[in-house]
């Protein structure tokens, strides 16, 4: 359930908090590195022993278990965030929000309120479900921040990336609460299917949904665009190519008019 990652996106050791222990999500993006991933609900979970592994697990980290080289020397790797993400969507748990408060509750016990973040990384689908809006809520109440998918700029590309045809005004409304719960950043895959890549016009329509979410009373903290980076397990694997890191860059320009944070991840 819990268990320690070197992460590109949090720059170092992440402690991931997996809720979806059957691999469980309500899409099935084609780009996900989930093997056995299935379309559906995961059980309740134990909380104590939630509680219990990850305790553990921090503590460990503290000891300097897990270690990086930097100039030439070994040391023990300092936990950059614990991420509530794992093998499928974590909003869909039923004990969400009572994992976000244990979360937050195990990071300042062990001393790592200001130096580990407390994320959540979702495709942003539930958030308008009451109980998900608490659970975030408090997240954003214990400084944490909310990564929120966008991987495609209309219904059908969406569908394409993620079997699931998100219409427009639900992701909008969605990502309007989640700015107004906690710090949000909109992180978008950008790959290559069928030998095709995503469109100027596609992109754009990323940009103009966030320009109205923005325009409804989100804000996002800013805007993460990332590549292909490790293999999927999905069927779908062989149609799928990482973008050049030109062109990553070039999809990330386009989103410069709407003056966020951009950050690129090749």
């Amino acid at each position: 359930m819990v268990y320690p990652v070197m992460s590109r996106r949090a720059g170092g050791l992440s402690v991931g908090v997996n809720l979806n222990l059957g691999q469980e999500c309500n899409w099935a993006c084609a780009y996900c590195e989930v093997e056995g991933l299935v379309r559906g609900t995961p059980s309740a979970i134990d909380l104590q022993q939630l509680e219990r592994e990850l305790d553990e697990v921090l503590s460990e980290a503290a000891s300097g278990r897990w270690t990086v080289e930097a100039d030439g020397e070994r040391g023990g790797a300092a936990i950059k965030d614990i991420s509530i993400a794992g093998d499928g969507e974590p909003t869909l748990a039923p004990q969400f929000a009572e994992a976000v408060e244990i979360c937050a509750r195990l990071r300042e016990r062990h001393g790592l309120g200001d130096s580990a973040k407390l994320v959540t990384i979702t495709n942003g689908s539930r958030l308008h479900v009451p109980a998900v809006e608490a659970g975030v809520r408090g997240l954003g109440g214990a400084g944490g921040e909310l990564w929120f998918k966008l991987d495609g700029g209309d219904p059908a590309a969406r569908e394409r990336v993620n079997a699931v045809a998100s219409p427009d005004n639900r992701v909008e409304a969605n990502l309007v609460l989640a700015a107004s719960a906690c710090t949000t950043w909109v992180q978008c895959m950008a790959l290559s299917m069928d030998g095709e890549e995503p469109s100027d016009d596609e992109i754009d329509g990323r940009v103009e949904l966030i320009e109205r979410a923005c325009a409804a009373g989100a804000r996002p903290a800013g805007v993460v665009i990332y590549g292909l980076a490790r293999p999927s397990q999905q069927p779908q694997a062989h149609r799928l190519e990482p973008l050049s890191g030109p062109r990553l860059r070039s999809i990330a320009a386009r989103f410069e008019r709407l003056h966020l944070p951009l950050r690129v991840f090749e």
